[in-house]
């Protein structure tokens, strides 16, 4: 990783930045929990203690980090993110998305997130 060129920031000024943290149910059991944008993760047997583990973990790589004097990246490309993207398709793929998503009970919308998150994370 790039060493920090500018002053180092402390932990609390880390901790409070607007992470943004993922949650996907384990086929074992449990929850799996990471911070986008860090190599940061961790797991809970519920989603209440894989938020309380992921926390903890977030405060153990800033904190090692900031001992490493290592770069500590900003969340704030997600700012500019909406959530919402507009694609075009044709009616025949649109038409399939609408049936497949009818039989898994989804919205179209929820069908095409969730398959972009099994394929991209």
């Amino acid at each position: 990783m790039t060493k920090r060129n500018d002053t180092i920031r402390d932990l609390n000024y880390y901790l409070n930045r607007p992470w943004d943290f993922e949650f996907e149910k384990a086929p074992e059991g449990g929850y799996y929990a990471r911070v986008k944008g860090l190599f940061c993760h961790s797991y809970g047997e519920t989603l209440t203690e894989a938020a309380e583990n992921i926390n903890e973990a977030l405060e153990c790589y800033i904190e090692s980090c900031i001992e490493d004097e290592e770069a500590i990246p900003e969340p704030e490309y997600f700012e500019k993110c909406t959530g919402r993207i507009s694609i075009r398709t044709s009616k025949s793929i649109h038409c399939k998305l609408e049936k497949i998503a009818k039989e898994e009970e989804v919205s179209v919308s929820h069908l095409i997130n969730n398959a972009i998150v099994k394929m991209y994370g």
